[in-house]
């Protein structure tokens, strides 16, 4: 895998990360490499300010960061896993979904989503997609930006469809680079139901793509944990 800067200016890069977001990623990733891990990748990725000082917890843009930092630290804890990125990144997405929902459930409309428990399955994965795609939303209205995405069905998959994916923003790659988001997708859905669903990236932005596209099992591939 080989990441770095895009040659063009993508405007993408440049919208406006809301500081609680950054910080569920940097407390989710410290838990998974530890403290001084998550300093090196941090010096690596051009992101020193960061070490040892997070951003607040709230839904609010106070930091100065960007998507180019978030995608910037992506990168960075994809070229220090090296060939363990994927499992490591889904460990790193599954926790940041865990912080997410346990600190702002109100945001992820997490009580309609416990109740959508007695719906069809595909029902219940579109409901739970629908509902973190809003909830971006509503950050990305809280510092006056449009966060566009969408919600396709693929036939025994939904497509989750983000064409200002912060994965990616201002990034050039040679093969996906949103397997945090993978994770992030698993554990919000095996929260909501209690199982465990396929997701795979086929298509990002830093390969060319004008969206990032997640598919989504519509029926579980196992039992919760």
């Amino acid at each position: 895998m080989e990441i770095r800067d895009r040659p063009d200016h993508d405007p993408v890069a440049d919208m406006l990360l809301v500081d609680a977001y950054m910080r569920w990623a940097l407390l989710a990733a410290e838990e998974v490499i530890g403290r001084n891990g998550l300093a090196v990748v941090l010096r690596q990725a051009g992101l020193s300010q960061l070490i040892g000082n997070y951003p607040p917890e709230h839904l609010k843009a106070t930091s100065g960061l960007t998507f180019y930092h978030y995608a910037s630290l992506n990168a960075g804890l994809l070229n220090f896993f090296g060939r363990s990125a994927r499992s490591m990144a889904l460990r790193i997405g599954r926790q940041t979904a865990r912080l997410a929902i346990e600190q702002q459930s109100a945001l992820f409309g997490t009580a309609a989503l416990i109740a959508s428990k007695v719906l069809p399955f595909a029902t219940q994965v579109k409901l739970g997609l629908s509902a973190m795609q809003a909830g971006l939303r509503r950050l990305s209205q809280a510092v006056t930006q449009d966060r566009r995405l969408a919600i396709e069905d693929r036939g025994e998959a939904w497509a989750y469809i983000d064409y200002t994916c912060s994965m990616s923003a201002g990034k050039q790659a040679d093969e996906p680079i949103g397997y945090i988001q993978c994770g992030i997708l698993q554990e919000a859905l095996h929260w909501q139901t209690g199982y465990e669903f396929a997701v795979e990236q086929i298509a990002c932005r830093s390969m060319g793509a004008p969206a990032s596209i997640w598919l989504v099992a519509k029926m579980p591939a196992l039992p919760g944990r």
